[in-house]
């Protein structure tokens, strides 16, 4: 029938490209470039699953931080793709834990975010329709697309008008900024994945980042030192205060020295920004939070006290006054809101 004949003629339209099979490393806020992988989206080598602990390897099968550059004149954009975990968390929404996010620019160089249709089924869908931004400088234009943020990509594909023009971009030559650290850095709890603070680092200053943020898992273990010492930063964030306070036996704070000790001696000169705990608003009224957030910022202080006088330098704190947040950037208390 006609109708058929049409269903036929729209699906022959799109061509389809996928990141594998681009000929050169594609994936941007990836380390480890050139080294085995048990998944091409994985956040870690093949040669690290022996060493880290199970629930962090797992983790880091998860797509956090990580995206594809691409160019096309294309007004249509489609993205297909299959995801192995659940689709969505009770405090996260899937367009965060699942979901895919596509931004280009204007010709001046602003971003420009866009929209979506979307389905999540066995094969998740985004389709981005008549995609025409005002002020901008060609229709060749550049596109980043940001992938999940606490799912598994088993595999992904690009599709664009038949007769577009289409190309992958290459990684940018530049160290990239490491961010390591517990749920809040992976993405928790982001309604979209460039809402991530690490992908807001990436889009703010045009520079990768590679999101190492592991749900409920940053121990800063000698073992994850090392691995992250394998990544030639140009500097490197450790934010993982909201899991280390739970923390028994050796201090904190001796935990915190050790950490800055090891990485240092891999990586002598690189900045180190050490994170404060961003608080619980609840502290106010809630003696086990005021407790554990006490503990945490004092063992902070001190530890980075003690690492200064002990003349390490380029060691730099970013403090919970800094940080700031309130209770209406809060989700449930512990993750934070796009606004956080």
């Amino acid at each position: 029938s006609a109708i058929v004949l049409c269903l036929i003629s729209s699906a022959q339209s799109i061509r389809w490209y996928n990141p594998e099979q681009a000929g050169f490393p594609v994936v941007q806020g990836q380390a480890f470039q050139g080294e085995e992988r048990e998944g091409f989206y994985h956040r870690f080598p093949l040669r690290a699953k022996d060493d880290i602990r199970k629930a962090v390897w797992n983790l880091s099968r998860n797509t956090a931080g990580e995206s594809i550059c691409f160019k096309t004149d294309s007004k249509n954009i489609r993205v297909r793709y299959k995801t192995l975990l659940k689709k969505s968390m009770p405090h996260m929404p899937a367009t965060g834990v699942t979901g895919v996010d596509l931004y280009t620019y204007d010709k001046d160089g602003n971003e420009v975010w866009i929209s979506p249709k979307y389905a999540y089924k066995d094969v998740n869908t985004y389709t981005y329709s008549n995609i025409d931004p005002l002020n901008v400088k060609d229709d060749f234009k550049k596109y980043t697309l940001f992938l999940p943020l606490y799912n598994e990509v088993e595999w992904l594909e690009i599709g664009v008008e038949e007769n577009a023009q289409f190309c992958f971009e290459e990684l940018p030559d530049v160290k990239p900024i490491v961010a390591y650290g517990t749920s809040i850095c992976q993405g928790a709890c982001a309604s979209r994945p460039a809402m991530a603070w690490s992908n807001i680092l990436q889009r703010r200053l045009r520079r990768p980042v590679v999101n190492l943020g592991f749900s409920g898992n940053c121990m800063v273990e000698s073992e994850m030192i090392d691995l992250i010492a394998d990544i030639d930063a140009e500097i490197y964030i450790i934010d993982g205060m909201p899991n280390l306070y739970k923390l028994t036996g050796m201090s904190l704070q001796d935990t915190l020295v050790r950490a800055v000790q090891r990485l240092r001696i891999r990586r002598p000169n690189t900045p180190i920004v050490l994170v404060d705990h961003s608080g619980y608003p609840n502290a106010v009224v809630t003696k086990t939070a005021k407790r554990n957030q006490d503990y945490s910022l004092k063992s902070m202080d001190a530890a980075y006290k003690q690492l200064v006088r002990e003349g390490v330098k380029e060691l730099y704190r970013l403090t919970y006054e800094d940080i700031g947040m309130r209770a209406e950037m809060f989700v449930e208390g512990i993750h934070m809101s796009d606004y956080g």
